[in-house]
């Protein structure tokens, strides 16, 4: 076990160089990047708050999509599967499935993640329909390593990435590996605690048209997370995420949760980029009304959620900005 121990460590120290060899930033280049459909994975849990529950651990697999450090299987539960499914104007049908098993004191996961946006017509450059239609598609295989240690959790991930946008002579599926990692601390208390992560730092390796060039990033994003649980309130947990994108402005998201007995939870979440709350101060201050733009799809999110000893049910709801509509996910949960 001591052996395991090693090499687990010299395998999280490899993953974090490689990360760190990428991990610069390139601000107002918005739209750059590929494979940006990486960040949209995440369970209906985290979505009912906006992903800022980061640092908190969880027996949900889902949870290491934000954090690879963040799954914790309890002692007598060495077994954990995760689905959940999304619909809404950014995509026709969206999942995921994740397996997390406790192997000693590591939990090791494997997941698959797919995105089907629906059937888009074709046009020509003079904007007449080509009698072809597309059927683009998005996929994400990833493999995880959580270790605990004392007072610390450390965690990577290594993914598999695939993206097809056409199937027009010349086109094929682009290709991309990744690495995430993640740290975890709480307090002896358990009331609160902070979390780092650093998600989709890697390479594309093979490009949307043959011979095409593969010379672009993925969608970096450093991530500091922390939640507090008040002493006068302890049914209420307070989530927090500053999220530092390598192709877009930094954000913040808030999170809450309400336990409602010991196995329901009312959960609600906010988030906005530094540069939308810079915005809406001046526009509060200068006139009556709010602007409309916004750099996230999301305005706000809300959900409901139960979590039995072996079974969990999630549900979140998110109203988009300017117009979009709305997103629905579901997720459950099974431990065994």
């Amino acid at each position: 076990m001591f052996f395991l121990k090693k090499i687990s460590i010299l395998t999280f120290a490899v993953l974090l160089a490689a990360s760190a060899s990428h991990a610069y930033f390139k601000k107002n280049d918005t739209g750059e990047e590929v494979f940006s459909f990486l960040g949209s994975f995440y369970s209906a849990k985290s979505a009912a708050m906006e992903n800022a529950n980061a640092a908190m651990p969880s027996s949900n697999p889902g949870s290491i999509l934000q954090n690879p450090a963040a799954i914790v299987l309890d002692s007598n539960q060495n077994n954990a599967i995760a689905f959940s499914w999304q619909t809404g104007e950014f995509a026709d049908n969206q999942g995921y499935l994740a397996y997390a098993r406790q192997i000693g004191t590591m939990v090791a996961e494997i997941s698959y993640g797919w995105i089907r946006y629906g059937d888009i017509d074709g046009y020509d450059e003079a904007g007449n329909k080509t009698n072809k239609t597309y059927s683009p598609q998005s996929s994400v295989t990833s493999l995880s390593l959580s270790l605990p240690l004392p007072h610390f959790q450390f965690g990577s991930t290594i993914k598999f990435a695939t993206d097809l946008l056409a199937e027009d002579e010349g086109d094929q599926t682009a290709m991309a590996i990744a690495f995430d990692w993640g740290i975890l601390w709480q307090s002896a208390s358990r009331k609160y605690g902070v979390g780092l992560a650093a998600r989709n730092f890697g390479k594309m390796i093979r490009a949307y048209v043959d011979n095409g060039d593969t010379d672009y990033g993925l969608e970096e994003v450093f991530a500091i997370s922390g939640f507090y649980i008040p002493g006068a309130l302890p049914r209420l947990s307070l989530f927090t995420e500053l999220t530092f994108p390598r192709y877009a402005e930094p954000a913040i998201a808030l999170g809450t949760e309400y336990a409602i007995g010991s196995n329901l939870f009312v959960r609600a979440g906010f988030t906005r980029t530094w540069l939308d709350l810079s915005r809406d101060a001046k526009e509060l201050f200068s006139s009556a009304s709010r602007p409309d733009e916004t750099n996230d799809a999301r305005l706000f999110s809300l959900g409901l959620g139960y979590a039995g000893t072996r079974f969990s049910i999630d549900y979140a709801f998110s109203y988009l900005a300017q117009g979009l509509g709305t997103e629905h996910r579901v997720g459950l949960g099974l431990r065994f």
